[in-house]
């Protein structure tokens, strides 16, 4: 799952039409790898350090997750003032990198570092603050703080309070759709707020530290009821997705059982990415029950017959595909080939993109660096 979702990172980024675009704007419902991303982040978290913390103390696995957190940092650094140097070559196109831009509209852009006369301390302190960078790596300066945090909700849930941490993850949650609250400088908190993101990634970790008795129930023979239930909300989830105005990268008209005007103040509130709105949430949770349902009773079909060759390698070395994948963009971008709006050129980069990545994955291309 986290390999498939490494995928869709890589081909939403590379903002291209082409025939993998098309099935991953939003195209499985109205959710987006990012979701998925922290989630499952956060289950592994529960998982391996909630074993740990068990097994070798609570000290020894806080430590780990604050050398991760640290090492990420260091990381997100190291990604910032890398572009902002190679950005200064004349012969390097860097628009990809160095702006965001409304998602193929790239004449409504934004430039994501200081201007060249700002002073030098200006450029040290919003890049030790995380509020500069490529906005397709900005979601690791979430991830160094949630990360920071795991030890507190590890220890919560090690003394057997597992609904205060629900209690309080959800409330801050809920109150941020309402609040609309900014906690930190970062440049994340634009995209990916703290106080509405935390909810993810603490409940994942919740599934994964009690992934036997969760994951367990949810594949018992008994409880099919609420498979079905999930599939069925995917079902409509998509259903309700295609009626979008507007779909980026969708080749064909789209339906139209519900009118523009009603689609877009549903999604308003209900589905919306940034603060996450209600309606998102059951969709990522649906979409996640259902996928996981999947996967463990047809295990050997996906892993043999399909694509495990590929997603497994990428979902386990995940931190390393997100870091060489702002690289990969910059790359595509400086290609003598006219990708903008043309299918081949696009399908060719994005089939090509994810191919490199895991070749490097598997031959262990600057592993040593690159944290993974």
């Amino acid at each position: 799952m986290r390999g498939l979702i490494m995928v869709y990172v890589v081909v939403v980024h590379l903002e291209y039409y082409s025939l993998f675009s098309m099935l991953a704007w939003e195209r499985l419902g109205l959710v987006s790898s990012a979701e998925g991303f922290v989630m499952l982040s956060g289950l592994v978290v529960g998982l391996v350090y909630g074993k740990r913390a068990r097994s070798e103390g609570l000290s020894t696995a806080a430590n780990k997750l604050w050398q991760r957190a640290f090492k990420l940092y260091r990381v997100n650094l190291f990604v910032i003032l890398s572009i902002a140097l190679i950005s200064l070559l004349p012969f390097i196109n860097s628009f990809d990198v160095t702006h965001w831009w409304v998602p193929d509209q790239r004449s409504h852009s934004f430039y994501l570092y200081p201007s060249d006369t700002a002073p030098w301390w200006i450029w040290v302190w919003k890049a030790l603050t995380l509020q500069i960078g490529p906005h397709q790596f900005q979601i690791i300066g979430l991830y160094v703080i949630l990360l920071s945090l795991a030890p507190l909700a590890i220890r919560v849930l090690i003394r057997g309070h597992l609904a205060w941490l629900l209690l309080t993850s959800w409330s801050l949650y809920i109150a941020n759709l309402f609040l609309g609250l900014q906690l930190t400088p970062a440049r994340f908190e634009l995209g990916f707020p703290l106080m509405s993101w935390q909810m993810l990634f603490f409940t994942g970790l919740a599934v994964g530290f009690y992934r036997e008795q969760v994951l367990g129930w949810l594949v018992a023979e008994s409880n099919r009821w609420f498979g079905h239930l999930a599939a069925a909300l995917c079902v409509g989830f998509i259903l309700f997705a295609y009626n979008a105005p507007n779909p980026l990268f969708w080749p064909w008209p789209t339906w139209s059982f519900i009118s523009p005007d009603s689609y877009l103040e549903i999604r308003g509130f209900w589905f919306d990415k940034t603060l996450l709105g209600p309606g998102r949430v059951l969709n990522n949770f649906a979409l996640f029950v259902s996928m996981y349902i999947l996967l463990s009773r047809y295990w050997r079909l996906f892993e043999r017959a399909l694509l495990g060759w590929l997603l497994i390698p990428l979902g386990q070395s995940s931190l390393y595909v997100f870091t060489v994948h702002v690289y990969i963009i910059l790359l595509a971008s400086n290609l003598p080939i006219p990708i903008l709006g043309n299918l081949f050129w696009g399908t060719l980069v994005h089939g090509s993109a994810i191919l490199l990545i895991w070749l490097m994955v598997r031959h262990r291309v600057l592993f040593n660096w690159i944290p993974r």
